[in-house]
């Protein structure tokens, strides 16, 4: 059998099962209790009957059965069972029967089985009787008594069907409220499918889905989906500027590079100098267009990191960097200053804080006064780690110390040339190891860049 596809379907069919299982389990339950009853009512009867004969047992012989006055309740006076039912008393000695009063059936009857006193149930022309013998005192004489079970039987079939209905009934009912019901509780989510299918449609990514205040369940649902919207909104935003920021920095080298090739290309005959200066420019703007590529592809891993990472020695990571970079920068001064905390671990991506390290202290060395020195140290900020770099040149106008964070962006009076990706690649990949990058002054009077970190463990 194939589960339905909808919802609603599902939560109307396993309601119906539900109710359909307790309430014929219930109707058997309480069917079979009633039919118990009545059967020991039956027997309750029996015995009642068989205790009076026992007394009056000489009046039935002696044929005296009409002296005795009905009872209150219409009977025949012997413990007579319920009104309209067939009863029957008898009086045997051995297989002979000696006296027989009540209601007779239209098949004999049978004899009961010797030395088997007690109740059994009996068949006679077909039905069911319920018989109680017993033997008198002196063990000459077997009473009888026996009560049809027709009306057990037909009270039976009767709750019997009763069950049944009612639970056919009750399972209709159930399956119409559980759908009725599944649709008050579904139409939230329905609400929220139909504002998917208008984000879907819509260019318009500001859009949201309808706030859903309950159930709590589709509530929640609601918010996450539209954080969700929201951090695609600001994604896309930031690829459509990302994109239009890097072709129009890449514009301007690929337009040089085209041009210097052209002129070399329409004057072959160029003079040797003007060749060479043509070449090296071409050279230039080739170098820029490489940066400028390195930077993005390093933008686009970094923005496809996962945030978490492995324990990184911030002092051995800070005296690597400044190894390497004092052979990069020769012209100048790349030290580390030797007070670095005993326990400098944080979680992160070594290779990101690699390259953010690198690219601070190059900045440091091409910003900073030519010739100066890069001081790199690494010092404890309350729980957290801070990575600085410092140089001694003319440093950065607070003002424009925002601006330098974002992607292509260069400081007011730039001295080299750069791809201005260096500080957004330091800024994410501090982010992805959970810190901050701040941009203040430095004890020489130039820049100070500082990445703070959470230690390990805190």
């Amino acid at each position: 059998m194939r589960t339905p596809r909808s919802l609603r379907a599902q939560l109307s069919i396993s309601a119906a099962v539900l109710v359909l299982v307790i309430v014929a389990l219930a109707g058997v339950l309480v069917a079979l209790r009633m039919d118990a009853r009545d059967r020991a009512e039956v027997d309750r009867q029996l015995a009642d009957r068989l205790d009076r004969v026992e007394v009056d047992v000489t009046k039935l012989l002696a044929g005296d059965e009409h002296d005795e006055p009905p009872a209150p309740d219409g009977t025949d006076g012997y413990g007579g069972l319920l009104a309209g039912s067939d009863s029957l008393t008898r009086v045997l000695d051995g297989a002979e029967v000696l006296v027989q009063r009540g209601q007779l059936p239209a098949a004999p009857v049978p004899a009961p089985a010797p030395a088997a006193d007690g109740y059994s149930t009996v068949e006679i022309d077909g039905a069911p009787w319920r018989s109680l013998v017993t033997t008198t005192a002196d063990g000459e004489l077997r009473l009888q008594v026996l009560q049809s079970l027709a009306p057990v039987e037909d009270r039976r079939t009767a709750n019997t069907w009763l069950v049944a209905g009612v639970t056919v009934a009750a399972t209709a009912l159930a399956a119409a409220g559980g759908w009725l019901v599944a649709r008050l509780v579904l139409h939230p989510l329905d609400r929220l499918r139909r504002g998917l299918q208008t984000v879907r449609a819509d260019r318009d990514v500001s859009h949201r889905l309808p706030t859903v205040v309950r159930p709590q369940e589709v509530s929640e649902l609601s918010a996450t989906l539209n954080d969700m919207l929201e951090r695609l909104q600001r994604g896309m935003f930031a690829t459509r500027r990302f994109t239009a920021d890097a072709g129009h920095e890449l514009r301007t080298p690929l337009a040089s590079l085209g041009s210097y090739l052209e002129t070399l290309r329409r004057y072959p005959s160029v003079p040797p100098e003007q060749r060479r200066q043509l070449l090296e420019a071409a050279a230039a703007e080739h170098r820029r267009v490489v940066s400028l590529l390195d930077g993005l592809q390093t933008l686009a891993r970094g923005d496809a990191a996962i945030p978490g990472g492995e324990p990184v020695d911030l002092a051995d990571l800070a005296a690597d960097a400044v190894s390497r970079a004092a052979r990069r920068h020769p012209g100048g001064t790349v030290r580390l200053r030797a007070d670095a905390p005993a326990d400098a671990t944080v979680i992160g991506w070594p290779d990101g804080l690699r390259l953010a390290l690198d690219n601070l202290i190059d900045n440091a060395a091409k910003h900073g006064r030519p010739g100066g020195t890069v001081v790199v140290s690494v010092s404890v900020d309350g729980d957290r780690l801070a990575l600085a770099v410092e140089d001694d040149g003319p440093g950065l106008p607070a003002e424009h110390r925002d601006a330098v964070r974002q992607r292509f962006a260069r400081g007011p009076h730039p001295r080299v040339d750069g791809s201005g990706l260096g500080l957004a690649l330091v800024e994410q990949q501090a982010g992805l190891s959970g810190g901050a990058l701040l941009l203040g002054d430095g004890p020489a009077g130039g820049l100070a860049a500082t990445l703070l970190l959470p230690r390990a463990g805190s």
